[in-house]
């Protein structure tokens, strides 16, 4: 890639939601390393020699599984210095066969980056998700439960902190109150914030099959 932050988006469509395995094939040995490494919460390829055969055929059983993908970029942050790309990206991934409704999921990509000659090579992606979006891949219906129980334990874990510091252990001491009011109004500023976000992309839609940036 001669412009990395504006041409990868480009190159993970390819890969994920090409017409034809061909197409998809001639994407990874342009764009990857031989040596490519790889990690997702359910596969991990070491970047050794050849290597990016291995990850050809993690891309082409995501499509058998899948045939089709929707999949939209929401940004992209490119740190020059260090060479990384780091992607937000939106998907919706149908098991084959699956009885359940497909439902849409979040990731963030981090895509390492090497300069050979002028242009940059892809050799290391890391995927990156949630539990409850990883579950809405899997079995939808279950997205909601993960949820409740992320919820749960977050409450537990309050009570927990309240309850040892009625022992001695991490007690704050000294204004609390401004402290925490100011904390409270911040962290409902990003919810609200959170949601106007998601809900500005449900009204976007995915990609369409025309945007290639």
């Amino acid at each position: 890639m001669e412009d990395p932050e504006h041409q990868i988006t480009s190159v993970l469509l390819q890969l994920t939601s090409s017409s034809s395995a061909d197409a998809q094939k001639a994407a990874l040995d342009k764009y990857f390393c031989r040596d490519v490494g790889f990690r997702h919460p359910l596969c991990y390829v070491p970047p050794v020699d050849e290597s990016r055969e291995v990850l050809l055929g993690i891309y082409q059983w995501y499509k058998v599984m899948s045939p089709t993908i929707d999949a939209y970029v929401q940004s992209v942050v490119y740190d020059k210095e260090r060479n990384v790309l780091l992607l937000d990206v939106f998907q919706t991934f149908h098991i084959r066969l699956s009885p359940f409704k497909p439902s849409q999921s979040r990731l963030l990509v981090r895509i390492t980056l090497k300069e050979v000659d002028g242009l940059h090579y892809i050799a290391f992606q890391e995927d990156f998700y949630h539990p409850d979006d990883f579950m809405r891949l899997l079995i939808p219906p279950l997205a909601p439960l993960i949820r409740a129980f992320l919820t749960t334990a977050s409450l537990a874990s309050t009570m927990y902190a309240k309850g040892a510091q009625l022992l001695g252990f991490w007690s704050v001491r000294g204004g609390s109150a401004q402290s925490n009011g100011g904390a409270s109004a911040g962290m409902e500023s990003d919810v609200e914030h959170e949601h106007e976000h998601d809900d500005h992309y449900h009204k976007r839609g995915l990609y369409d099959g025309d945007k290639t940036d």
